[in-house]
């Protein structure tokens, strides 16, 4: 199977939590200490900037962009006229019960709704970035089957789909990886699980029983699409990914973080993990790297 005229697009999904309208309404429907996790909402990284400056650098062929965000938001900073990007309010896809929303797994759940989207495309937190050259061979075989990364060894365990016991064993260091998202099997997907998307749909902010879409993609994946799909061990996915967690220690992050410039793996995360008070020099840390790995201004912003 040739994969030389596909598209594919790339989606986003993005917030700015410092929106003084957003954390009205946010804390309106917030009802416990967990749902206000300010690591789930802020952008003192400006990540998307970043993370679209790697793609437009190291993966130029990606057909078109879309954002999924709340309405009215858009990035300050965003070219937003530009022909290869495309802003979706959460209005346009969900259905009317489930506005407002501050749960990604409901917000990943409509993500197939997306207007024109192509029939296979990657989708990407804004806190995943790409730090090297990165081709459509990085998420299909040879004769056509689609990579699945995140896995250990090409298991498929069903308990990983959900959010409580998932960081039992450091899964989160593989599964924050690139995930080629087919749409039919999307939809699919969430067919054969029905009831508990529309259960989770129901819950305005992320809970431990909820089914998480990117993970239950790669069950469907593995359980029914197998023939089609190639699992990716994990030590052939650490040679072109990395998982880096942002916290306070700056002696940590310095060291990390000059590994990272100079490994610069095709993939990467990087996840905040700085509680609700940011070590400052640490975020200054941060933003120097982000400036060096990515010099130059890209073509969305303004």
């Amino acid at each position: 199977m040739s994969i030389s005229n596909k598209k594919i697009d790339v989606v986003y999904t993005w917030v700015n939590g410092d929106d003084p309208d957003y954390l009205k309404t946010y804390n309106q429907y917030a009802a416990t200490p967990k749902d206000l996790n300010p690591e789930r909402i802020r952008d003192i990284y400006q990540l998307l900037k970043y993370s679209l400056r790697s793609v437009e650098k190291y993966a130029p062929w990606v057909n078109h962009i879309y954002l999924v965000t709340m309405r009215p938001q858009m990035p300050e900073w965003l070219l937003a006229d530009h022909p290869k990007i495309t802003i979706v309010h959460h209005d346009e896809i969900f259905e009317p019960e489930d506005i407002p929303t501050f749960n990604y797994n409901v917000i990943e759940s409509y993500l197939s709704r997306i207007p024109g989207l192509s029939d296979q495309f990657i989708y990407l937190n804004d806190d995943f970035l790409l730090g090297n050259t990165v081709s459509p061979d990085d998420f299909f075989s040879p004769e056509g089957k689609v990579l699945i990364h995140g896995t250990l060894f090409g298991e498929n365990l069903g308990w990983r789909i959900y959010n409580k016991k998932n960081d039992i064993f450091g899964l989160g260091l593989i599964e924050h990886s690139p995930l080629l998202v087919v749409k039919d099997w999307w939809e699919e997907m969430q067919n054969a699980k029905r009831s508990e998307i529309d259960k989770i749909r129901q819950h305005k902010f992320r809970e431990d029983s909820d089914v998480m879409m990117y993970k239950l993609y790669r069950w469907y994946c593995l359980e029914h699409q197998r023939a089609h799909c190639r699992p990716i061990k994990v030590w052939d996915l650490l040679k072109i990914h990395s998982f880096h967690k942002i916290t306070n220690n700056f002696q940590r992050q310095s060291k990390s973080l000059k590994k990272l410039e100079l490994k610069r793996p095709k993939f990467y995360c990087l996840n905040d993990d700085q509680r609700d008070n940011p070590n400052l020099e640490v975020v200054e840390l941060v933003k120097g790297f982000l400036e060096r790995m990515y010099t130059e201004k890209s073509g969305f912003e303004r």
